[in-house]
C-alpha cells in the first residue's frame, strides 16, 4: 500500500487504489475509490491477460470514513484496517453488509501515515509525530477475530482491541511499515528524515537494526526471498533495495564491504537506482511523491514494478551479483549480498503520451498465479476506473529468433510459403528444443480463475507431447517488415491503405499522395483530379507487397463494409479518410441531407434537395423530375423556380454573396453559392506549414475579403518570410498600385507558386486581376473554382463555363463533380467512368442509393445495386448485406412509400446430407429454391399425384408425425443429438413435453446446429451441456462450439 503524507492528500489518485489478496489462497482484489468513499471486493472468475480480464464484484462496503491508508489482513481475509487523517483507526468486516465498522480512538490525534497486518493478528500503525507518545503502536487483534461470524459489529466499539501491546518510536513520524512474511514477529518501519529501522518483536532488549537513508516510503518487501525489501523517497525518482541481513559489519564479506566503502552503496542495501522512473522531480510542481508503489511479484524472485505518478509502470529484474568467497571467510551466509538490475521493461507505453490522461495507470498489484510457469502479470486501474491486465514479456520472447537460419529468400516461394522458417529437429529433440515456446503458447489463452481453471501441470504435460508442427510457428516472420507492423498496428481499413500508400512512395521515391496535400510532379502541378487519379493508382505497381498487404488491397469494398460503410455520413467521412477527394464528398452529402431535413429544401411544390449548382442554375429536374413536384404541380417556369429558390434563402438581406455583380438570375446564383459552402471545409491553422496559410488567404480572397487574406498572410510571415512580400503584393493589388505589386509577385512566383496551387492562384490575381485565370486553374479543387465563377462570372459565361467543367467531370470520372450535379442523372455518369477507372461500385451504389430511383431512373443504378449486393454475399457479409438492403429501402420511400420493393423474407432449410433447399415461402408446383437454386420441394412436387398438388401439400410434413421430420430428396432424418443420440425431430423417450417447466416442453421442440463442426443438439440439452462446457460434446471433436469471446456482454 502506498502511503501519503499530509503533503499528498491532494495527489492520492481518484479512482482509487487496488490491492490483490496477500493471501496466496485467496483470489480476490479490493478496490478502495477514494473520491466516493467505497470498498468494493472482486473475484476473478475466468481469464486475466491482456485484453480480457473476468471478474465480478462479490462485496461492497458504502461511506467508509476518508482514509489516509490502509491494509487487508492475510490471516484473516474479511478485515481491511483504514487509517484517517486524524489518527483514528477504523476496522471493516468485508463480510458484512451493514456498512458498519470499528473506531479505535488514540491518545492525540495526528496524521494516521501507515498501517500494516501480518501473517498473524497484529496489526501496527505508524503515525505522525507527537511530543508525549509513541509514533509506532500495534495492536492484537485476537479478540476481535475470535468474535463468532454472526457477531453484531453496530453493538461493538473500538475498546474490544483493549491497550495497545507494544509502543515504539516517540517524537518520530513513522512514514511506512510492514511485516516480513517469514518472520511475523518482524516487521521494518520507514522514519520521515531519519532512516529505516527493523524491530523484532521478540527481543526483550527491544534491539532495533538502523539503515541511514531519506528513502524511507513505499516499502515493499520480496515475497520469495524475504532478506530484501526496497524503498522509495518522496522527492527522488530512485529507489533502494536492502538486506536485513547487514547487522553488523564484522560479519560482512569482503565483497559487499568494498562496495559500500568504495561504490558509494549505503550500508544494508544490495542495490541503490538512482533513476527507476523517468521522471524529471524539476517539472513536477508540488511535493507529491515521484514513486507511487513499488510491489514485489509473489512467484518469481527479485521481480518488482514501480508504477511512478505519471502513469509510468516499469518492471524490474533483480538478481544476485557472482561473488567468490576467500577460503579464510566463513560467514558467507550471514553476509548481505548485492543485487544486479539485469533487465528492465514497459507494462504500458501510454505513459509518454501527455494526452492520455484517461488512460493513466494510477494504481497496481502483481496477480498471484501461484505458478512460476505462467508469465507474471499485473492488475492495473486507470484513471478511467477501468481494470486491465499487463503482462511482463514473456522469458522465450526471443527464443524463436536464435533459432532462425538467416539464409537468401529461395525456399518455398513456389509453394507460396514464407522463405524463412525455423531449423527442423527430430521428434526426440523437438520437446527440448521448442518446449518454452509450446508451453508460452499453450498457456497463452487459458483461464486462469474459476470454474474453468485448467492444471497448469496438465497444460504443460501436453504441449509437449504435441508431435512437431508441420508449419512454422513463425510464418508471419516477414512481420518484422515495417510495412507488416504497420498493417498490424493499424485499427482500420484506412489506416492500413495509408500505410500501404506510403510504403509504395518509398519503394519507388515518388512524391507523397497519401496526405492528398502534394500535387508537385517534375513538370509542375497537375489538375486536382489528376492527383486523384495518382493516389488512387499509387500501388498499383508497386513490387514486393506481402500476403497482408494483398488482403487488404483486394478487399477494401469488404473491409470498409464490416466498418459499417453505410449512410452514416459522418462515419463514411471518418472510414475513407484515406482519400482525402472521397471525404469531401461525403461532407457535401453529409451537409445536403442536412439541409434536405425535415422537408428544408422543400418550397412552392418543389423539391430542391440534394441538387447540384447546375441543376439549380439551368431549371433542370432530371429525366423524372415530376417525382420532385409536390400536390400534382405543374413543371414551374422561371419565376417559380426564383420564387421557390428566395424562398429558402429566407428572403436574405444585405449585400448578396456574389457582391456587385449583375445578373438576372440572383436566387439561383446565391442558391449555388450556397451548394458550394456545403463542401468546404474547416480550415486548421495548426498543421505549421505554409500550405495551411495560404490556403486559409486564398479562401478568403476568393469570398472577396482582402483585409483578412492580407492579415493571414502577415501573421504568417513571421514564420514563414517568404509570405510577406505576397502580403505586400496583395496590399498594394488592393489599393490600385498596379505596377509595384507585379514587381513583388515576380519574385515570389519564383519561389513558391509552382509547388502550392493556393498560393499559385494569389500570385495569379496579383499579376492579372483576373478571376477566369484563377476560376482555370485546375490544381485547385473544383468546388473552390465555381464558388469564383459564380461570385465573379456574368451568367452567358457562367453557364458555357459550368458545361465545360461537367463534360470535363463525366470524361474523366471526377467525383469532385457532385458539386456541380449533385445526386441527380448526371452524377450517373460522372460515376459510370469513375466505376470504370476504380471498380469502386460501393461507393457509387451508396451515394446514388440516396436518390435512387427515387428521384434517379438509370438502369446502371440497379445494375451497380445488384453486383454490389452479390459481392457482400459472395464473401459471406451477410448481416452488411442485409443492413445495405434494408438501409437503402427506407432511403427510397418517396412520400413515405418505398420506391424499392422490400425483399421476401429469406429463410429457407436445407438439407445436411444432400443439399437439397427448402423455401418456406415457396407453394408446391411453383418455383425455385431460396438463392436461385431448384428446391427440392419444387422437384417432388412434379412428381406428385395431381390431387396433392391440388391441395397443395407441405411435402416437409408429408409422412407420419412419428416417423419425424424427413428430407423428400434423399430420405433422411435430421442427425441424431449428441447428448442423448436420439434422432432430432421424432417424439424422445423422455417424453419432455410432459415436462412441468414450460421452458423445458418449448426448448424439447428445436435442435441446435453449430455451424463450426455442424453437431446438433436439442436445446434443453444444448443448455444442460453448456451451462458446463465450452467444447462439442462428441469425444473427439475439439471445437469450442460455447466459446465467447467476452462472457462479462449480456449474450441473452
Amino acid at each position: 500500500m502506498a502511503q501519503y503524507s499530509n503533503s499528498k492528500l491532494l495527489d492520492r489518485p481518484e479512482p482509487g487504489l487496488i490491492k490483490w489478496s496477500p493471501n496466496p489462497g485467496d483470489d480476490n482484489f479490493l478496490h478502495v475509490n477514494l473520491q466516493h468513499r467505497v470498498v468494493q471486493l472482486y473475484k476473478p472468475t475466468g481469464h486475466a491477460r491482456r485484453g480480457r480480464f473476468d471478474y465480478e464484484r462479490v462485496a461492497k462496503l458504502d461511506d467508509i470514513p476518508p482514509l489516509s491508508t490502509y491494509d487487508w489482513s492475510p490471516a484473516y481475509p474479511g478485515l481491511v484496517a483504514i487509517g484517517t487523517a486524524s489518527g483514528t483507526i477504523n476496522i471493516i468486516n468485508l463480510n458484512d453488509s451493514t456498512n458498519h465498522y470499528l473506531e479505535q480512538r488514540l491518545k492525540f490525534t495526528r496524521f494516521c501515515q501507515a498501517i500494516a497486518f501480518n501473517n498473524g493478528s497484529l496489526l501496527a500503525v505508524g503515525l505522525e509525530r507527537v511530543r508525549n507518545d509513541q509514533c509506532l503502536q500495534i495492536w492484537d487483534i485476537n479478540r476481535l477475530t475470535d468474535l463468532k461470524p454472526n457477531a453484531s459489529w453496530p453493538s461493538l466499539d473500538g475498546s474490544i482491541l483493549g491497550e495497545a501491546v507494544h509502543r515504539f518510536e516517540p517524537a518520530t513520524t513513522v512514514s511506512s511499515t510492514k511485516f516480513f512474511e517469514d518472520s511475523p514477529q518482524t516487521l521494518v518501519i520507514g522514519i520521515k528524515g531519519q532512516g529505516i529501522r527493523i524491530y523484532d518483536l521478540r527481543d526483550p532488549n527491544g534491539a532495533v537494526i538502523n539503515y541511514q537513508t531519506k528513502c524511507n516510503n513505499n516499502l515493499a518487501i520480496d515475497y520469495m526471498d524475504s532478506n530484501y525489501f526496497a524503498s522509495s523517497s518522496l522527492d527522488r525518482p530512485g529507489i533502494v533495495i536492502w538486506d536485513r541481513r547487514a547487522t553488523s559489519r564484522h560479519l560482512a564479506s569482503p565483497f559487499y564491504s568494498d562496495a559500500t566503502e568504495t561504490d558509494g552503496l549505503p550500508w544494508g542495501a544490495a542495490l541503490n537506482l538512482d533513476r527507476a522512473i523517468d521522471i524529471n522531480p524539476s517539472n513536477v510542481p508540488d511535493r507529491g511523491s515521484l514513486v507511487r508503489s513499488i510491489r514485489f511479484c509473489r512467484e518469481h524472485r527479485g521481480l518488482l514494478a514501480v508504477l511512478s505518478r505519471t502513469g509510468q509502470l516499469r518492471v524490474l529484474e533483480t538478481t544476485k551479483e557472482f561473488a567468490t568467497w576467500d577460503g579464510h571467510y566463513d560467514h558467507h551466509h550471514e553476509s548481505p549480498e548485492i543485487l544486479d538490475a539485469r533487465n528492465s521493461y514497459e507494462l504500458d507505453m501510454g505513459f509518454t503520451k501527455g494526452n492520455r490522461k484517461h488512460d493513466q495507470i494510477v494504481s497496481f498489484d502483481w496477480v498471484t498465479l501461484n505458478s512460476p510457469t505462467l508469465t507474471p502479470r499485473a492488475l492495473v486501474l486507470r484513471a478511467s476506473g477501468a481494470y486491465e491486465i499487463l503482462e511482463k514479456p514473456s522469458y522465450t520472447s526471443d527464443h524463436i529468433y536464435k533459432m532462425v537460419p538467416w539464409q537468401a529468400p529461395h525456399r518455398g516461394l513456389e509453394e507460396g510459403t514464407s522463405y524463412h522458417g525455423l531449423m527442423r529437429f527430430d521428434t526426440t529433440q523437438y520437446p527440448e528444443m521448442m518446449g518454452s515456446l509450446l508451453v508460452d503458447e499453450a498457456l497463452k489463452n487459458i483461464p486462469l480463475f474459476g470454474d474453468q481453471k485448467m492444471p497448469i501441470a496438465t497444460v504443460v504435460s501436453h504441449a509437449l507431447e504435441l508431435p512437431p508442427l508441420k508449419e512454422d510457428p513463425d510464418s508471419d516472420f516477414e512481420e518484422k517488415d515495417d510495412l507488416l507492423r504497420s498493417l498490424t498496428g493499424a485499427k482500420t481499413t484506412s489506416e492500413k491503405i495509408l500505410a500501404l500508400r506510403r510504403h509504395a512512395q518509398n519503394a519507388s521515391q515518388s512524391r507523397e499522395l497519401s496526405s492528398g496535400d502534394k500535387y508537385m510532379t517534375n513538370d509542375g502541378l497537375v489538375s486536382n483530379q489528376q492527383a486523384h487519379e495518382n493516389l488512387l493508382t499509387a500501388t498499383l505497381n508497386t513490387t514486393g507487397v506481402p500476403r497482408k498487404a494483398q488482403v487488404v488491397l483486394d478487399h477494401v469494398m469488404l473491409l470498409r463494409a464490416k466498418e459499417k460503410y453505410l449512410f452514416d455520413y459522418p462515419a463514411n467521412i471518418n472510414i475513407t479518410s484515406d482519400d482525402p477527394w472521397l471525404k469531401d464528398m461525403w461532407l457535401w452529402v453529409d451537409r445536403a441531407a442536412g439541409a434536405a431535413y425535415d422537408e428544408g429544401m422543400v418550397a412552392q411544390g418543389i423539391d430542391y434537395s440534394f441538387l447540384g449548382v447546375i441543376p439549380i442554375w439551368t431549371k433542370d429536374l432530371g429525366r423524372k423530375g415530376t417525382s420532385r413536384l409536390y400536390n400534382g404541380s405543374a413543371l414551374p417556369d422561371d419565376a417559380a423556380w426564383e420564387r421557390g429558390l428566395q424562398t429558402l434563402l429566407n428572403a436574405k438581406t444585405g449585400e448578396p454573396s456574389y457582391g456587385k455583380l449583375k445578373t438576372n438570375r440572383p436566387a439561383r446564383r446565391e442558391v449555388a453559392m450556397r451548394i458550394c459552402e456545403w463542401g468546404k471545409k474547416s480550415i486548421d491553422l495548426e498543421e505549421k506549414n505554409s500550405s495551411s496559410f495560404t490556403r486559409a488567404a486564398a479562401r478568403a480572397l476568393f469570398e472577396g475579403d482582402f483585409t483578412e487574406a492580407v492579415n493571414i498572410l502577415k501573421a504568417a510571415s513571421a514564420e514563414y518570410p517568404e509570405l510577406l512580400f505576397v502580403s505586400l503584393a496583395l496590399q498594394l493589388t488592393g489599393r490600385g498600385d498596379r505596377g509595384l505589386a507585379k514587381e513583388q509577385l515576380d519574385f515570389d512566383d519564383t519561389v513558391a507558386s509552382k509547388t502550392d496551387p493556393y498560393l499559385r492562384a494569389i500570385s495569379a490575381l496579383i499579376a492579372t486581376n483576373n478571376w477566369e485565370t484563377i476560376a482555370n486553374q485546375e490544381s485547385l479543387p473544383l468546388r473552390e473554382r465555381t464558388y469564383i465563377a459564380l461570385r465573379n462570372f456574368d451568367d452567358d459565361k457562367l453557364t458555357n463555363w459550368l458545361d465545360d467543367q461537367l463534360w470535363t467531370a463525366m470524361k474523366t470520372g471526377d467525383i469532385e463533380g457532385i458539386v456541380l450535379t449533385g445526386i441527380t442523372d448526371n452524377l450517373v455518369d460522372i460515376f459510370a467512368k469513375y466505376v470504370e477507372k476504380f471498380n469502386d461500385i460501393q461507393t457509387a451504389t451508396l451515394v446514388l442509393s440516396i436518390c435512387s430511383p427515387r428521384y434517379i431512373n438509370d438502369y446502371r443504378c440497379q445494375v451497380w445495386r445488384n453486383a454490389y449486393r452479390a459481392y457482400l454475399q459472395r464473401h459471406k457479409a451477410f448481416l452488411q448485406r442485409t443492413k445495405f438492403e434494408v438501409e437503402s429501402t427506407k432511403k427510397s420511400k418517396h412520400r413515405g412509400v418505398p420506391t424499392i420493393k422490400p425483399l421476401s423474407r429469406q429463410i429457407a432449410l436445407r438439407c445436411v446430407y444432400c443439399d437439397a433447399e427448402y423455401e418456406l415461402s415457396s407453394k408446391t408446383g411453383g418455383g425455385g429454391g431460396g438463392m436461385g437454386v431448384p428446391s427440392a420441394s419444387a422437384a417432388a412436387a412434379a412428381q406428385a399425384p395431381t390431387q396433392q398438388q391440388g391441395r397443395g401439400t407441405n411435402y416437409l410434413m408429408a409422412t407420419s408425425i412419428h416417423a419425424g421430420v424427413s428430407c423428400i430428396n434423399c430420405g433422411r432424418h435430421l442427425p441424431r443429438c449428441v447428448v442423448c443420440l436420439e434422432v432430432v425431430g421424432i417424439p424422445r423417450s423422455d417424453k419432455p413435453e410432459l415436462s412441468d417447466d414450460a421452458q423445458v416442453r418449448l426448448a424439447a421442440k428445436f435442435p441446435t446446429f453449430c455451424l463450426k463442426c455442424d453437431h446438433v443438439l436439442h436445446l434443453d440439452h444444448a443448455r444442460q451441456w453448456f451451462a458446463r462446457h465450452v467444447e462439442c460434446p462428441v469425444p473427439e471433436c475439439r471445437c469450442r462450439c460455447n466459446f465467447k469471446a467476452n462472457p462479462e456482454l449480456n449474450y441473452h
